[in-house]
């Protein structure tokens, strides 16, 4: 028997007591959902994103001014894929982890992605890792570092979730921001766009 959610149990005369639209409600009562289930799950998001930066610092002089990516997919506690990015203009972290996936016949749907940085939303000399997500059935990504460029920014989380898949916000993130402080500076001081291609 499913539980009814608070949606499902909050009547819209209740709502107007508390000043909140439907809307409104709907992104408080999922934030709150995946905060109960993110404190559940904290210790292998971190073990996953642990492997996840290590993967990313392979690519350490070789991508640049690009940033450090790591990505790990895993389902029921397995591991299914890991990649990152290993060179300027070379495939993205996801991209490399699906393209190993896919080369070995293995099914992501209901997978979860841990990625050290935001999916890249938006068509370089690479395509974009969201609809590479959305096309493969993946029903959750956890990220460490939102991408700073204007151009992602935050984009391609939001276009995750319309597509209904689950983000886990901020795991590790001091870590992960570390990792790419360098491409941090470079973008947020104004010296050019660089994006994840």
């Amino acid at each position: 028997m499913r539980r009814r959610t608070a949606m499902g149990r909050m009547t819209g005369s209740r709502l107007s007591i508390y000043g909140m639209s439907r809307g409104d409600f709907e992104m408080w009562d999922r934030n709150r959902r995946n905060m109960l289930g993110t404190m559940d799950d904290m210790p292998q998001y971190r073990k996953y994103m642990t492997q996840a930066l290590e993967l990313a610092h392979k690519g350490a002089g070789w991508v640049n001014p690009n940033p450090l990516v790591g990505t790990v997919v895993v389902r029921d506690g397995e591991i299914l894929a890991a990649g990152y990015h290993d060179r300027y203009r070379g495939p993205h972290a996801e991209r490399m982890a699906f393209n190993y996936a896919d080369e070995h016949g293995a099914d992501m749907h209901g997978a979860t992605v841990i990625d050290t940085l935001e999916p890249c939303c938006h068509v370089g000399s690479q395509p974009a890792c969201t609809d590479l997500i959305l096309s493969h059935g993946i029903t959750r990504v956890v990220v460490g570092s939102i991408d700073p460029n204007p151009i992602v920014a935050g984009k391609g989380l939001c276009i995750l979730e319309e597509n209904g898949v689950e983000v886990v916000y901020d795991v590790m993130r001091a870590e992960c921001d570390a990792i790419n402080r360098h491409f941090f500076h470079y973008i947020t001081t104004g010296m050019g766009v660089r994006t994840k291609c």
